[in-house]
């Protein structure tokens, strides 16, 4: 990332922007993976090794730049939309889950320009991710605040909400309802922004309600990126072909798990006419955004 030019790291930030923001969007969403967002913005193997440099104390301006406008965008639109976002999931599924289907089928051009060809290491790789994404799906979720929120649950579950961001098709969100922590933290992060918003001498009890519950949760997920990301960079350099034949797997994979319409009752089920012609819409839209954010400068997606 040091040699890159001007106009180069001016859209490698600009897509880091844009790609923290969806990643932000997306893992406020059960079932939608951040790391997908990242790859679909093409900063993924950027961002993987900034984040190595970064946790290994070797880090450079263009890495620091990178991170900071993907944790920045990604923060803001977590802080802002937590609560919008968690009733949107609870009332309008489809809607949301539509606009991810696009959003991550516009990353497989992406991470296919990065593999280059089809070989061997990749097919088997493909195949791996594949196998991972349908055996996560198999397990049923949970009520989302079933389980109770103490200081080692909170930081276990920060540990694996990170951990799943940093792959793509595996999603954050969701290891969350498993884990029954999915309301608690959203609620939380709504409670924050709310005293935030209001202070005015009297939230102290609220800002420390929302820190008890974020601050062990947040300790899980510096340790998940720190070893994550590292271990990532380590497999990129020496089983590049294999890895991202994996990430292939898992960024198609997770596509069959973004159906719009289902129900715990029923499974899959085929909408109205009038609502599918409005998922299939809001889907291309999705797909759009991602094809753009991706093309910015070099759009490329390279490291």
């Amino acid at each position: 990332m040091a040699s890159e030019t001007r106009p180069q790291r001016s859209a490698s930030l600009a897509r880091g922007l844009a790609g923290g923001a969806l990643m932000g969007l997306a893992n406020l969403v059960p079932g939608i993976s951040g790391g997908t967002m990242l790859l679909a913005a093409g900063v993924y193997p950027q961002c993987i090794d900034a984040l190595a440099r970064l946790t290994t104390l070797r880090p450079d301006r263009n890495a620091v730049a990178l991170l900071a406008s993907v944790a920045a965008s990604a923060a803001v639109l977590i802080l802002v939309l937590a609560g919008t976002v968690r009733d949107l999931v609870v009332d309008h599924r489809w809607v949301m889950y539509s606009i991810f289907l696009g959003a991550t089928l516009g990353g497989v051009p992406v991470l296919w320009r990065l593999m280059g060809k089809l070989d061997p290491k990749s097919c088997i790789g493909i195949v791996a991710g594949l196998a991972l994404i349908f055996a996560t799906a198999t397990v049923p979720p949970g009520p989302a605040d079933s389980a109770s929120s103490s200081t080692p649950v909170l930081f276990l579950a920060g540990l694996g909400a990170f951990a799943a961001m940093l792959l793509p098709g595996l999603s954050g969100g969701y290891l969350l309802v498993l884990s029954g922590q999915y309301v608690p933290i959203l609620g939380a992060v709504d409670a924050l922004k709310t005293a935030v918003l209001e202070f005015d001498g009297r939230q102290w009890s609220a800002l420390l309600e929302s820190a008890q519950v974020l601050a062990p949760f947040a300790g899980g997920g510096v340790l998940a990126v720190v070893g994550v990301s590292s271990l990532v960079q380590l497999l990129l350099r020496r089983q590049r072909s294999l890895i991202l034949g994996f990430l292939l797997g898992l960024l198609t994979g997770a596509v069959f798990g973004l159906w719009p319409f289902s129900s715990e009752q029923s499974g899959l089920v085929l909408p109205s006419l009038g609502q599918g012609m409005a998922a299939l819409c809001l889907s291309i839209t999705g797909l759009i955004v991602t094809s753009a954010i991706a093309r910015l400068g070099d759009g490329d997606g390279t490291a």
